[in-house]
């Protein structure tokens, strides 16, 4: 069974599949930096009320699993999720 998430007038379980590419599908990633890229998105969806399920990847692109609340905008998220995991690699 699926975990909801309720505040006072819904209940509701919102969960999104990034897939975030290199430029040009070059195979750039490592083992530790797809380890790295997990525990940055962590981090960034615990400040946006969120929760990162899952994260894997391979040397061209990575997956990852986001819960978030309804109230976040999927398009501000992954902006942000992008920016700032590129920036901190």
């Amino acid at each position: 069974m699926q975990e909801l998430h309720s505040n006072y007038n819904a209940v509701f379980r919102l969960v999104y599949h990034l897939v975030l590419v290199t430029k040009y599908r070059r195979k750039v990633f490592t083992r530790a930096m797809i380890d790295r890229t997990g525990a940055i998105l962590s981090d960034l969806c615990v400040a946006w009320e969120g929760n990162l399920l899952e994260c894997s990847g391979e040397a061209d692109h990575v997956h990852a699993l986001v819960d978030m609340p309804p109230r976040v905008r999927v398009s501000d998220l992954v902006n942000n999720l992008k920016t700032v995991t590129s920036r901190r690699l």
